[in-house]
């Protein structure tokens, strides 16, 4: 497992260097760099493909949350089994807008919705 991790790692930061890459040659392809740029400058074109980065694995994250949740699921009121689907939304994060994939849970006896992997009752 270590091995693995260790690849990972490596192939992580080897992607990150080539995103750094390509996004340094747009820079120049747009005449970013025909004069001195301020720092500031580079500071927020590497901030902007962060914040790109950081939306993506929120996206994924929950993708992965939602296909791991139940197909079933008790409602946290009266304990009949109710159907989890999974729907979408856009929320706002620290990096700006993700869509979420989650995993919902409807009970037509209580008249409620709620999210089976939420902690605590996951109600709406």
């Amino acid at each position: 497992m270590d091995a693995e991790n260790q690849a990972r790692q490596q192939r992580k930061r080897q992607l990150l260097q080539e995103l750094a890459e390509l996004h340094v040659e747009e820079m120049v392809q747009a005449g970013g760099f025909d004069q001195t740029p301020h720092f500031g400058t580079i500071e927020r074109a590497a901030s902007g493909l962060g914040s790109r980065l950081s939306r993506e694995i929120q996206e994924r994250a929950s993708r992965e949350v939602a296909a791991d949740s139940p197909s079933e699921a008790p409602c946290p009121t009266c304990g009949a089994s109710c159907e989890v689907t999974t729907k979408r939304r856009t929320v706002k994060s620290l990096d700006g807008p993700v869509e979420l994939t989650e995993a919902v849970a409807e009970c037509c006896r209580c008249r409620r919705s709620f999210f089976p992997s939420a902690d605590g009752d996951g109600t709406r």
